[in-house]
């Protein structure tokens, strides 16, 4: 009997580490891959925004998972329950499924409780998108405020785009002198962990722009019934209300022994090099809910990579061959600014004593030009059609 390779999520993690599986065993080995999704369809996240702006529909943004069949990968539509990894079973909606490998991709759970965040718009799923573009498409006037609570969401330098974008856009409709724009953030510069250079052009952008930014904010919560976000210190008024959801732990590991309580929140942990967990030598995680544990951002490039290596290492195993996961050493940042673009390049240097990728402080503008915008655009797109 083959080797039974289970690969959970359909995102970023799931639909990398499956391909790269697929490419490296194929015809090499006997093995099975099967990748189970709560979708049929992969969606790349980042384009959410372009679709809440009215750039993008929804068909542009994504691509059916059915296209990894012709990899040899097994595609099963079914909702993940529970992950016991000491009997090698994951419980779904459509059964239990046995593994003697497992690839754990599974996002994180947009906590949309804490703070009465939902009654905000957001675009943080297909959903949500289409209902801010709604409500955009409505907005005539008034005070629109984008409101961060936690310094742990998915892709950090999202707040800090769509306040600039929501400018520009507002500006091409005539209605820029009618809209008072404001971000709420915990940090106290906006983009602080990119550094000097990137906290220097934001500053400089909100201010041409004419954005207010309150930075090391301690939020409360939302009081709907008077339209304020309530902060300690500050009651700050809106008429649209954007929210940028925590990122918590995607329930099916919640009281399993992958899940460990850390100083910024309950993650999975893994090895930095390889995205194993430091538990079970079957079992790897690069999803965003092992990134707080090793120092990477919750967002799509860290993940991607360490998918890669989760991959190379299985292939690695099953072939008999030396393991050289490739691991991350540099990590690319694209940003659109509304009428440019941005793009920094963050150096990574991997501490395997600690098990921590490092990178703050380590970070530099490539491109500062409304060239960047287009460079952003070009970058999601391929990824979006090369990646299957």
């Amino acid at each position: 009997m083959g080797k039974r390779i289970l690969v959970l999520g359909g995102g970023v993690g799931g639909v990398v580490a499956a391909k790269r599986l697929a490419e490296r065993l194929r015809g090499r080995v006997d093995a099975e891959i099967t990748l189970i999704s709560d979708t049929d369809y992969y969606l790349l996240p980042p384009l959410l925004v372009n679709i809440a702006l009215g750039d993008l529909d929804p068909a542009q943004a994504q691509l059916p998972l059915s296209i990894l069949s012709k990899r040899g990968v097994k595609v099963v539509k079914a909702s993940v329950t529970k992950v016991d990894p000491d009997n090698r079973v994951v419980e779904t909606s459509q059964g239990k499924f046995n593994y003697d490998y497992l690839i754990a991709s599974l996002g994180v759970e947009h906590d949309f409780k804490s703070y009465n965040l939902g009654v905000g718009y957001h675009n943080f799923t297909l959903d949500g998108a289409l209902k801010l573009r709604e409500a955009l498409r409505n907005f005539k006037g008034g005070s629109v405020v984008i409101f961060t609570p936690e310094p742990i969401y998915r892709c950090g330098v999202y707040p800090f785009e769509i306040v600039s974008q929501l400018d520009t856009i507002f500006r091409k409709r005539g209605i820029r002198d009618k809209v008072e724009l404001t971000l709420i953030h915990p940090f106290e510069r906006p983009i602080q962990p990119l550094g000097p250079e990137a906290v220097k052009i934001t500053e400089e952008t909100f201010a041409h722009k004419g954005i207010r930014y309150i930075g090391n904010a301690r939020p409360l919560e939302v009081d709907d019934k008077n339209k304020v976000v309530v902060i300690t210190a500050d009651k700050v008024k809106y008429d649209l209300l954007i929210v940028v959801p925590p990122a918590r732990l995607p329930k099916p590991f919640d009281g399993t022994p992958l899940a460990v309580d850390l100083p910024n929140g309950r993650w999975t942990v893994v090895d930095v090099y390889t995205g194993r967990s430091i538990k079970y030598d079957d079992v790897y995680l690069p999803g965003e809910h092992s990134m707080p544990s090793i120092g990477l951002p919750t967002a799509g490039v860290p993940v991607h990579f360490t998918a890669l290596a989760s991959a190379g290492a299985v292939a690695g195993e099953l072939l008999g061959e030396p393991i050289d996961p490739a691991q991350i050493t540099a990590m690319a940042c694209a940003m659109d600014y509304g009428d440019f673009g941005l793009m920094f390049n963050c150096d990574i240097k991997l501490d395997l004593k600690d098990n921590k990728a490092l990178w703050i402080n380590n970070c530099y503008s490539i491109l500062t030009s409304p060239l960047g915008k287009l460079i952003k655009d070009l970058f999601y797109k391929t990824w979006l059609q090369t990646t299957m």
